[in-house]
């Protein structure tokens, strides 16, 4: 039997609502606790959000103010190489010792990149990290594994210590589970790429991080800061993303995508320093992103539907049209939590609560010098067609102008390509 367009409870259970409840009381991704469920059962999960420090190119005050700010912008770990520092197995101590000092200060996590070569200079083994719990190190990121029996020793280390291994050792991590690895000890983190054009692409990525988040095991990634001069552990000024096409693009934008991906768990800035400029856009992306969103008890029944608590969005910033109503702006802007059904994913992204809120108002018809609305038009339906007025729809493909629509204004255009990761039942808002 076809569903009645009009009854949204239908399509709601139709496309999922229901099970995305009770998905979320069965305690899915239950290892990880910064994972929350919201008020109406919505699943959000919050990122963990990092910074990048080399040691043997900064100086301890240096790193001090510097994780000071990041800390003040909720950054909550510290990617580190620790391969990379010379001295004797007493200097690195030392130095490292300092070092997470400061790290913990801020209340952060360290999080040490090393290899075989690092275990033998501190005289550490798969069966014992006692000095890098000496250190203060939280979690080792393995920049190579042992590939054998001894990476499932490590990973149940006595030391309680997190090990963190490359997303692309696949075959590593399922082969040191099978030999009695425990899964919550592990967490994944993609390499950056200091070289222009050497990244990975954007699928190949994506399908790693979905494989680690069917498997429940965390994914990290690293951003970019865009300031002249960064650095990372070599003599490279372009960058240090995972993803290619993120390297020219301002940093809220590549913070936005990773979001809107939703296959990521923490989200790493590759090179230092960020400047405060960017911690600021970051920060306002956060804000904007991850809401309370009161339960709208005027939807009666259909309020439990909506989503509402805590809430994860994507904020896509909207070039407003010349013509554009107080009401207009209202719904467009006030409305908190945007999302399609998933039934019409086609020519539109359709957000159908705005026309029930809205319903008693009157929406007139405006004109609109386009022939045809495209990809990234953001638009209302109209008194011309009052069944679904006061609907707001994002363009996907070229449609025909029929008056049946007001142009509220366009997508920009840096932020068009992450429409392609919106999926059924994502919220997202609009700001200016």
């Amino acid at each position: 039997m076809p569903i009645r367009e009009n009854s949204l409870v239908h399509v709601l259970k139709w496309h999922g609502f229901r099970g995305m409840v009770r998905e979320s009381f069965t305690g899915k991704r239950k290892t990880a606790s910064r994972k929350n469920m919201n008020q109406g059962g919505f699943f959000m999960e919050k990122v963990m959000l990092g910074v990048s420090l080399y040691p043997e190119q900064e100086t301890l005050e240096e790193i001090d103010a510097y994780l000071k700010m990041a800390s003040s912008y909720g950054f909550k770990k510290v990617f580190t190489s620790m391969f990379s520092v010379p001295g004797t197995k007493e200097e690195v101590i030392a130095y490292f010792k300092d070092f997470t000092k400061i790290v913990h200060k801020y209340g952060m996590v360290v999080s040490g990149d090393c290899n075989s070569e690092l275990f033998h200079r501190l005289g550490a083994t798969e069966t014992d990290l006692s000095v890098f719990k000496e250190i203060g190190i939280d979690i080792l990121r393995m920049d190579f594994s042992f590939n054998d029996e001894r990476d499932a020793t490590l990973i149940n280390n006595k030391e309680g210590i997190k090990i963190e291994m490359s997303t692309s050792f696949i075959d590593i991590i399922e082969t040191a589970i099978k030999k009695g690895a425990k899964p919550e000890n592990i967490s994944t983190c993609h390499n950056f790429y200091p070289e222009r054009y050497t990244a990975p692409s954007l699928e190949t990525i994506n399908d790693i991080n979905n494989y680690w988040k069917a498997k429940n095991i965390p994914v990290a990634i690293f951003i970019s800061s865009l300031v002249k001069g960064s650095h990372g552990p070599w003599p490279v000024s372009d960058g240090l993303p995972t993803i290619e096409e993120h390297r020219d693009m301002s940093i809220e934008i590549q913070l936005k995508h990773c979001l809107a991906l939703d296959n990521v768990d923490e989200i790493i800035i590759g090179n230092a320093y960020a400047s405060d400029d960017e911690f600021k856009a970051i920060d306002q992306v956060m804000k904007q992103v991850y809401v309370d969103i009161p339960k709208n008890e005027s939807l009666g029944f259909l309020a439990d539907f909506v989503p509402h608590g805590l809430t994860k969005r994507i904020p896509f910033k909207i070039h407003l049209d010349k013509g554009i109503t107080a009401l207009e702006k209202e719904i467009l802007f006030n409305y908190p939590s945007h999302s399609d059904l998933g039934d019409c994913m086609n020519y539109m992204l359709r957000s159908r609560w705005t026309r029930m809120i809205y319903k008693g108002k009157e929406i007139p018809c405006r004109p609109c010098t386009k022939t045809h609305y495209t990809r990234g038009d953001v638009v209302i339906v109209n008194d011309n067609l009052a069944h679904y007025r006061g609907e707001i729809q994002i363009v996907l493909k070229e449609m025909k102008v029929d008056g049946q629509r007001n142009l509220l204004g366009h997508i920009d255009e840096n932020e068009i390509f992450i429409l392609e990761h919106i999926k059924a039942k994502d919220v997202f808002t609009f700001v200016e």
